[in-house]
């Protein structure tokens, strides 16, 4: 339920961002991007550090170094070498002009790493799953609302493909999350959250134009914690 509600979101906030986005100038365009970029790295540096660092006998310690970076050169080995980026881009440029549709692979692309990757994604589908408990899906909804609202009044129709995306991964992890509930331990959904917001903070530099990350080659890294743990578990 918590995932359909989040996608439902995501198509409306992008209709309400197309028709915001014929009175919105250039100028207004970069700045509203660049506003984004800023709160998703404040965010996401925030979420990643309350998950980093854990108080133990009021000593301050850190967790998961090792794995996580890690996690990062071989998902980022992993995914140039796929080249994830150029097939995703080439896929949506191939249904642009097959359907003869205005360009939407940045959009499409773009929102599909935001409401995909992030911590809220994989806890709420995980709790969804287990427990039932929808509660956190229902918050990310209405951030996405916002965000979906923003990024279609700058990138266009695209943004709305993202909902798809939404339902295809939220739905997996609530899915693995109802038949795998003892493999899913604390220690596995933080090492992922983790990974996660660091894709959003990259996504984040892109916003602001400081540096171009081709974060869809980072992908493969949100499945090295779980390859992780599960080789762990056997030893």
């Amino acid at each position: 339920m918590g995932t359909l509600i989040n996608a439902i979101a995501i198509i409306i906030a992008t209709l309400i961002g197309i028709t915001l986005k014929k009175g919105l100038p250039e100028k207004i365009q970069k700045s509203v991007m660049m506003a984004l970029g800023l709160g998703l790295i404040t965010l996401s540096l925030g979420w990643f550090l309350s998950d980093f660092f854990t108080i133990i006998n009021d000593d301050l310690s850190t967790s998961s170094e090792l794995l996580i970076i890690l996690s990062l050169v071989i998902g980022a080995a992993i995914g140039e070498w796929i080249d994830i980026d150029l097939r995703l881009n080439r896929w949506a440029e191939n249904i642009e002009l097959k359907y003869k549709l205005p360009p939407l692979a940045k959009g499409f692309i773009s929102a599909t790493l935001i409401f995909c990757v992030g911590a809220m994604a994989i806890v709420g589908s995980i709790e969804d799953g287990i427990s039932g408990d929808y509660s956190v899906l229902v918050i990310k909804s209405l951030l996405d609302f916002i965000t979906a609202m923003i990024l279609a009044s700058v990138l266009g129709i695209g943004v709305i493909f993202s909902a798809i995306s939404v339902l295809l991964y939220q739905g997996s992890i609530f899915l693995l999350a109802r038949e795998a509930q003892g493999f899913l331990t604390p220690e596995v959904v933080r090492s992922l959250s983790m990974v996660g917001n660091i894709l959003l903070i990259a996504i984040g530099f892109n916003f602001m134009e400081i540096k171009k990350i081709k974060v869809a080659n980072l992908l493969p890294a949100l499945v090295i914690p779980i390859i992780y743990f599960i080789i762990t578990s056997f030893l």
